[in-house]
C-alpha cells in the first residue's frame, strides 16, 4: 500500500511540476534570454533581445542596436567583430561568422582570418542565412531564407538564393 501511495503522489507531483513549467517556464526562458544577452554581449541596447539557444562566440566584439531581435539557434561568431544596427530581425538558425580558414597556407589549415560583419539599420535576415566575414549589409535590405552572403549587399536590396561556383581546381 505504501509503494502505491508513493507512486501516486510522485505522479501527482510530476504533473504539478509540468503544469508549473508550462505556465512559468516560457517566462523564465524569456528572463534567462535577457540575462544571456546582457552578460555575453557587452554592447547590447536594452530594447534588443536574443533567444536563449543562440550560440555567442567573442561576445565582447558584438554591438547590438535598438529594437533588434536574434532568433533561436543562431550562431554569432564575432572574432572579427559584428555590428548589428537598429530594428534588425535575425530569424532562426542564422549564422554570422567573421572568421574563416586561411587557405593561402598549406595543410593543416589551422590559421583563421577574421573580418568584421556590419548589418545596417532596418534589415531582415530570413531563416538559415549564412553571412561571412568582411560583409556589409546595407540598410533596409531583406535576405531570403537559406542565402549565403559572401559579398557586400547594397542598401534597399532583396537577396535570395545560394549560388554555387567553382573557385579553382585542386591539384591532387
Amino acid at each position: 500500500m505504501k509503494n502505491i501511495f508513493i507512486k501516486i503522489s510522485s505522479t501527482f507531483l510530476c504533473r504539478k511540476l509540468f503544469k508549473f513549467l508550462e505556465n512559468w517556464g516560457t517566462k523564465m526562458l524569456g528572463v534567462l534570454s535577457i540575462i544571456k544577452l546582457h552578460v555575453h554581449i557587452k554592447k547590447a541596447h536594452p530594447t534588443s533581445s536574443c533567444r536563449w539557444s543562440t550560440m555567442i562566440k567573442y561576445g565582447e566584439n558584438i554591438s547590438l542596436g535598438k529594437n533588434s531581435r536574434i532568433g533561436p539557434k543562431c550562431v554569432l561568431g564575432a572574432k572579427g567583430g559584428i555590428t548589428i544596427g537598429e530594428n534588425i530581425v535575425i530569424s532562426r538558425e542564422v549564422q554570422l561568422e567573421t572568421a574563416g580558414l586561411d587557405l593561402t597556407i598549406g595543410p593543416p589549415f589551422t590559421k583563421h582570418l577574421a573580418k568584421p560583419i556590419v548589418i545596417e539599420d532596418n534589415c531582415w535576415l530570413g531563416s538559415s542565412v549564412i553571412v561571412l566575414g568582411g560583409v556589409t549589409i546595407g540598410q533596409n535590405s531583406i535576405i531570403g531564407a537559406g542565402a549565403v552572403i559572401s559579398k557586400n549587399v547594397p542598401p534597399n536590396s532583396i537577396i535570395v538564393g545560394a549560388s554555387v561556383r567553382n573557385l579553382k581546381s585542386k591539384n591532387v
